[in-house]
């Protein structure tokens, strides 16, 4: 059965993508001849330029061999794993994805390929930077509510007060986006906190007292 054009355009647009999948030939365990070979339609693959050769195997696969055509797919993802991780160009995850949605497009799905801890596996072509926290600045309410909050710590006997303190200290450093965090230990010795600034990690050591300290 001939395929429509809608197949006929999927097709084109998957060789074109799994054309860097595998070679042609002169390779004993991983090409696209084997792939075909391995899922009953090696008759398909004729020898000659790579790319006109995979759109006629991908074409006839679909016109005398339908139920062939996901397997075969599969079987070239699976050499082209090897294939790809031994020349030092692994298949990406984005290359998957891609294929994923070509197939979609040419109304096939193939479960293997869109399963979650399949795609984890694979590498990523652009992994998405770690955002370094950046100092901000706070609203007017903000403000408004962190004066109030250092008023009621005033106001509060001294051992209270303390903890309230490092709390306002938090608060403080989060209103200005500087990553706080709370008090904590280490081999003995209490950590009031610690916020970032630009990249460094500064240790906090907060004490309250009602005089003022001299340091301008």
């Amino acid at each position: 059965m001939s395929i429509s054009m809608k197949e006929a355009t999927a097709v084109s647009a998957i060789a074109d993508l799994l054309n860097d999948f595998l070679p042609g030939s002169g390779n004993s365990r991983t090409a696209f001849p084997l792939a075909a070979n391995e899922v009953g339609v090696g008759e398909f693959w004729q020898q000659g330029s790579k790319l006109p050769s995979l759109v006629q195997l991908l074409t006839a696969t679909l016109e005398h061999r339908r139920n062939r055509f996901c397997p075969l797919i599969n079987a070239i993802v699976r050499q082209s794993l090897t294939w790809r991780r031994g020349r030092g160009e692994p298949l990406m995850r984005e290359e998957i994805e891609q294929l994923n949605t070509l197939l979609r497009g040419g109304s096939f799905r193939i479960p293997e390929l869109t399963d979650d801890s399949f795609l984890n596996m694979l590498p990523v072509r652009n992994p998405a930077p770690v955002q370094k926290p950046i100092a901000g600045k706070p609203t007017a309410a903000q403000v408004s509510l962190l004066s109030q909050q250092l008023l009621e710590v005033s106001k509060l006997a001294p051992q209270p007060r303390g903890y309230a303190f490092e709390k306002f200290l938090h608060d403080l450093f989060a209103a200005y986006n500087l990553a706080p965090r709370g008090s904590f230990r280490l081999t003995g010795e209490q950590i009031d906190g610690s916020f970032a600034l630009e990249g460094e990690t500064y240790l906090l050591e907060a004490k309250w007292q009602n005089e003022y300290s001299g340091i301008c």
